[in-house]
């Protein structure tokens, strides 16, 4: 007991040092930006998306951005007929539209990225913007997220949020969600959101989102593309921003602008969400192979949520033993959290998420326990699940 106790107290020390490295960073202000407007291909990868796919298309051309300088491609990954039709028939009357097949992607590649790299390869923009079927954005979107771009910056995370409700359900707006499942997934994304841009904002970005990215044409080729990922089942966010920093030393930024949000569809079940989250944790999993300084973090996370688990179970054998060390650090990981979350509060708009922390705090120890552990499988998974209704999220 005395060495799971020394574990636990390890992997405390370094989620603590790591949590408070962002909190650092989320006090930090974002670079300068600039009113040049590069061209800009915004790409997605559509699969099984039909519930989603003319929503999101309605946005996408209502970008305010100069029609000569924007061109959207909609990759074709297993549409449905009548959705590739309803998308050659946009294509038919908007020119900056294009409707390109996976098919054309890198043959080493497979899922996600092959499709991904079918649109880079028909784009023409200086920049490449991504986000997923069933994401929502504002009209300034592509305006705000070409806006980073200035000389220093050659890749920005976005920040994304998990929608109150699903399609048509408030999806722009913070207001309070209809079950525990929505109120931990919001809560939960916040958290890493928060996280993605403290670390982004100390100059140690490790994580992005395929839902609000975007990257110079010039890094991608320079990184070699997916390549370097094709082995792994996703990989297309955060594994490649770590490839862009080492390949092609790219300069990140985060963008936390209102008009840069995107909002997307919550999970439809705990099925759904855990699913998705194994094929996140998986990448988590693999970072020691692409930032090895970084790989202690993801361990130490579920070291200390699992280790919770374990020395509460051991409580009950060993109570004079156990709870010295049990009951402060599980106060001193709550406390770290919930700065976190206030803090953040004061960067973005957070709505009444704040006050569901207690809930969130108690799921996340079995949850983290849960994913981490399956996680170690989790490229083994298909990109996307099949079931009915929400099949966008990436």
């Amino acid at each position: 007991m005395s060495l799971v106790l020394i574990i636990f107290q390890g992997c405390l020390a370094v989620y603590f040092l790591t949590l408070l490295w962002f909190l650092l960073g989320l006090f930090r202000s974002e670079p300068p930006r600039t009113d040049d407007q590069p061209t800009v291909s915004v790409i997605v990868a559509a699969r099984n998306g039909d519930p989603h796919l003319s929503r999101l298309l309605a946005r996408l051309l209502d970008q305010d951005y100069p029609a000569p300088k924007l061109e959207i491609i909609i990759v074709d990954d297993g549409l449905s007929v009548r959705s590739r039709s309803a998308l050659d028939e946009a294509a038919s009357k908007d020119q900056r539209l294009r409707v390109v097949n996976s098919v054309s992607g890198d043959q080493l590649l497979a899922h996600k990225k092959r499709a991904l790299d079918a649109g880079i390869r028909h784009s023409r923009g200086d920049v490449l913007l991504f986000t997923d079927v069933d994401c929502q954005m504002g009209p300034a979107w592509v305006r705000g997220m070409a806006s980073y771009f200035t000389a220093d910056i050659d890749y920005v995370v976005g920040w994304s949020q998990v929608a109150a409700g699903l399609s048509g359900e408030d999806e722009q707006e913070l207001t309070k969600p209809a079950s525990p499942l929505k109120v931990f997934e919001r809560l939960d994304f916040a958290m890493l959101m928060l996280a993605a841009r403290g670390g982004t904002m100390m100059g140690t970005p490790w994580a992005s989102s395929g839902q609000n990215q975007a990257y110079r044409r010039s890094v991608y080729e320079q990184a070699g593309g997916f390549r370097h990922l094709a082995h792994r089942l996703q990989g297309d966010d955060s594994l490649f921003l770590q490839v862009a920093r080492r390949r092609a030393k790219a300069r990140v930024t985060f963008a936390t602008d209102p008009d840069c949000r995107v909002v997307t569809d919550p999970a439809e079940s705990l099925e759904q969400l855990i699913y998705q989250r194994i094929r996140w944790a998986a990448d988590a999993v693999a970072m020691w192979r692409f930032n090895p300084a970084f790989f202690p973090v993801p361990a130490a996370t579920f070291g200390v949520n699992a280790l919770i688990i374990v020395l509460t179970m051991a409580a009950m054998a060993d109570p004079a033993a156990v709870l010295p060390v049990l009951i402060p650090g599980i106060l001193l990981k709550a406390l770290v959290e919930v700065t976190l979350l206030l803090v953040g509060g004061t960067k973005v708009s957070l709505g009444d998420l704040r006050r569901h922390f207690p809930l969130w705090f108690l799921l996340q120890i079995p949850y983290v326990a849960v994913v981490g552990l399956a996680s170690f499988w989790g490229n083994r998974l298909p990109w996307r699940r099949p079931v009915t209704g929400k099949q966008g999220t990436s």
